[in-house]
Parts: structure tokens; sequence; C-alpha cells
């Protein structure tokens, strides 16, 4: 009995079990395959040309409500006992409006990126490479005299397969989400902040167009004299009305739109930065914990 022990420690297989070494091969075929046919990589880009298109069209309305705004800060209405400037009721939106185009300039320049990573790693070149690494692979796995290679060749293989299809992992999981919980919510705030600006440019055609009327009003000395009398009786209090009700629902689309801008930095933030940073390093640490649990080596 004591020799039989040596023995049969002498003919153990040095490597794992024959099962896990048919699981690596599968897993290796799949992603190789995967990795040459481009499964993914189409769905990936349409959805990654989406949110580009969203965070354009985001951008694009910020941008004009801050042509408005520029119009209107300066802006000082008067009559009578009431001077209203414009300026101080749109001061919270001045003072988001830079942040929201700095954080929505910064989404697309990371969709942007996203979008280039994409386009390389999915490259005909890096497909065949893997390919080449995965029969090398396959060949030490299975072949023993070729065994002392091993370690080499599946840490390139996985490696390599870890660099092709970690951005597309984590794209397919961001549009999910996207699709599940943003998205919508996303699309409304930008038409609600499209409406919002359509609403100031009017408020400022008003203006320009009072403007004009005053101009265009009869300046002879019967005309100065109706003025003069409307004014005294009932026009200063209509007129003051009018404007207060004017400005109080300027107020009112004013925290409207910071309310809008805050949550268009929020959204874009997430889209575009931390879940996608949360989704690469999760699986980033799910697929090598896998593949050390599976390991021959």
């Amino acid at each position: 009995m004591s020799e039989l022990t040596p023995l049969n420690n002498d003919t153990a297989a040095p490597s794992s079990p024959k099962s896990n070494r048919a699981l690596l091969t599968v897993i290796t075929l799949l992603l190789t395959i995967g990795a040459v046919l481009n499964f993914a990589d189409h769905y990936a880009d349409i959805k990654l040309n989406e949110s580009l298109e969203q965070g354009v069209v985001a951008f694009a309305s910020v941008r004009s409500i801050h042509a408005v705004i520029s119009m209107l800060k300066g802006t000082e209405i008067s009559v009578p006992f009431l001077t209203v400037s414009v300026g101080e009721i749109l001061s919270p939106a001045t003072e988001i409006l830079q942040s929201t185009s700095t954080v929505l300039t910064t989404a697309l320049a990371s969709l942007g990126l996203q979008k280039i990573l994409l386009d390389v790693f999915s490259a005909k070149l890096v497909n065949i490479t893997i390919a080449i690494s995965a029969f090398a692979y396959l060949v030490t796995l299975w072949v023993s005299s070729f065994s002392r290679f091993l370690k080499f060749t599946q840490s390139l293989f996985f490696v390599l397969c870890l660099t092709r299809y970690l951005l597309v992992g984590t794209l397919l999981l961001n549009s999910l989400v996207d699709t599940l919980f943003l998205n919508e919510q996303t699309e409304q705030i930008t038409q609600q902040t499209d409406f919002i600006a359509t609403d100031l440019h009017q408020f400022n055609q008003q203006l320009i167009d009072g403007k004009a009327a005053e101009y265009e009003e009869d300046d002879s000395l019967l005309g100065s004299a109706k003025r003069t009398w409307n004014n005294v009786t009932n026009g200063f209090e209509q007129t003051k009305q009018e404007m207060q009700q004017s400005f109080d629902e300027l107020q009112e689309k004013t925290e409207s739109l910071v309310i809008n801008l805050l949550t268009l930095i929020a959204m874009f933030t997430l889209k575009t930065i931390l879940i996608p940073i949360g989704f690469l390093l999760l699986l980033k640490n799910l697929y090598w914990s896998l593949i050390k649990r599976l390991s021959p080596i």
C-alpha cells in the first residue's frame, strides 16, 4: 500500500478536471464567434447614436434658452410706481445655465469617446487577433506537449476578450437602464425645457413689439393728450396689473427652468459617466473572478 500512493500522485493530472477544460473551451469558442461576427456591436452602436442624438437635442435647447436670456437679462421695464428688472427674475437660471452647458458638453464628449472606442475594439484586426489567440489557447489547453505555454496564451486571450467585450457589455447594460428608467424622463424634461424656451422667445418678442408700438404711436398734440388722459384715469393701474401678471408667470417659468436644468445635469451625469463607470468595474470584476475560478493554472 505504501508503494501505491506515490504511483497515484505521479499519474494525477497536473491541470484542472476535464470538465473545467471543456467549459473553458465552450467559453472560448463563444467569445471568439461573438467577436468575429459582431453580434452585439451593431445594437450597442445604435443605442449609442440614440444617446448622442438625445444629448445634442438637450444641448441645443439649453443654448437656445441661453441666447434668449442673454437678450432679456439687461431689460428693465418701468411704468409709474413700478419698475421691474427682467435680469433679476432670470438670474437663478442664468447662474445654472453655464453649468448645464458644461455638463452636457462633457456628456457628449464621453459619448463620442465611447463611440470611437467601440469602433476601434470591433475592428477586423482586433477580431482576427482574438481568433488567433483563441486557437493558440485551445492548443495549449488540450495538447500536453504545449501546456508549458498555457499561462501565457490564457492570459493573452482573456485580456484581449476583456478589452473587446468590456465596453460593449457596458454599453448594452447602460442602454438597458436607459430604456427602463431614464430615457423617457430625459425626453420629457427636454421637451418641457423646449416649451419654456418657446415661452421666453414669445415674451422677448412681446417686449420688442411693445417697444416698437411705442415708437409708432401718434406723436401729435392730440395723440399726446389722449395718452395723457388714459394714463390719468385707468391706464396706469391696468398696465401695472398686466405687467405684474406677466412677470409672475415669468417667475414661475424661471423656477421650472431651474428644476429642469438641474434634472438634466443629474440625468446626463448618470447616463454618460456614473452608470457606465459602475458597469465597467462590475463587469471587469465578474469576468476575472469567473476566469480565475475556471482557470487550470
